[in-house]
């Protein structure tokens, strides 16, 4: 009878314990189609294409797991793989190159904020799509014309942490250190940071007060022998409609500003971005429609354009209509 009550016992611990844990599968599958005026936003001609992993996608189609773990007195365990899927032709391993290069890190999480380790969304991504109206999507003008404040949206062998939020502000930090990959904008395509970059340390900064209608976000980082990037934007809802802008300096000559709004009109969302950079001469912008089929799945119409400048002779035009089912 004991060894029952104790073997009874021993199922019920082991049941609360799962019962503190848990593995979430999610995933995006976006398909679209779409034209340009000519050979240019990632479409090789002027013909009508399906394009499922393109500048023209509201967001490229992936898989992926997440989980958490309750360690007991306000801590916590947390993971997250994530990969990219084709779906023009179902192949894997985009966003980097490798099965799990859209994400794979794990962290420790309590009342002291999140310390995180492994290939993540930067820092100064997370800052940027705090205020950016599209969500960051493939057809953002702010991150075609400036990445997310002149780097790209992700890294590897990163060390991240993130602060817990203080009356709607929060600080997160990032580093990458010597020896191991730091991104340019121009490498976010190579999961092992392609040859100009590797062995270079990189740190990431950012401030951001998120309390009602206000979300402001500053982004600065510098990779070790390059100049430093850094981006301040804002945004604002008012309501029925809502603006947003930025000043922009990354490095290089490049930096300018960003402004656009967005608003419900009856059952479909609009969004006007532009994208100026002021020392190239050349504006990007984007219209955006979203209709919503439910809490998961939405249509959207797009259109948008590259402009002219000192490094363009001839602008770029496109759209597209597509349909994105989140799971």
């Amino acid at each position: 009878m004991k060894k029952t009550l104790i073997a009874l016992a021993a199922v019920a611990a082991t049941g609360a314990a799962f019962a503190q844990s848990s593995v979430t599968l999610y995933g995006v599958a976006d398909v679209a189609v779409g034209k340009t005026n000519k050979a240019g936003l990632g479409l090789s001609n002027d013909q009508f294409q399906a394009i499922a992993s393109n500048v023209l996608n509201n967001g490229n189609s992936r898989f992926g797991m997440k989980g958490t773990e309750d360690l007991g007195g306000g801590l916590k365990a947390n993971f997250n793989f994530e990969g990219g899927i084709n779906l023009a032709n179902g192949a894997g391993n985009t966003s980097g190159g490798q099965l799990f290069s859209r994400a794979a890190w794990v962290a420790l999480q309590g009342g002291f904020g999140e310390v995180r380790a492994g290939r993540t969304l930067t820092t100064s991504f997370y800052s940027v799509a705090n205020w950016e109206l599209t969500g960051t999507a493939n057809y953002s003008a702010v991150a075609n014309q400036f990445s997310f404040a002149g780097v790209g949206p992700r890294e590897s062998a990163a060390l991240m942490y993130n602060s817990p939020n203080f009356n709607g502000f929060s600080v997160s930090a990032s580093t990458v250190l010597k020896g191991n990959c730091a991104y340019t904008a121009a490498e976010t395509g190579n999961a092992d940071c392609g040859t100009n970059t590797a062995g270079k340390g990189k740190y990431d900064l950012s401030a951001t007060y998120a309390a009602g209608p206000v979300v402001a976000s500053l982004a600065y980082n510098k990779v070790s022998g390059s100049e430093k990037n850094w981006a301040l934007g804002g945004k604002y809802d008012f309501g029925t409609f809502a603006v947003a802008a930025s000043y922009q300096d990354p490095a290089g000559k490049a930096k300018g500003f960003t402004l656009g709004a967005s608003a419900p009109v009856g059952p479909v969302t609009l969004t006007f971005d532009v994208a100026r950079d002021t020392e190239y001469k050349d504006t990007d912008y984007v219209l955006e429609a979203k209709y919503a089929l439910s809490k998961r799945t939405f249509l959207y119409g797009v259109v948008m354009g590259d402009g002219k400048g000192k490094n363009r002779t001839t602008s770029a035009t496109g759209w597209s209509l597509g349909l994105r089912h989140n799971f």
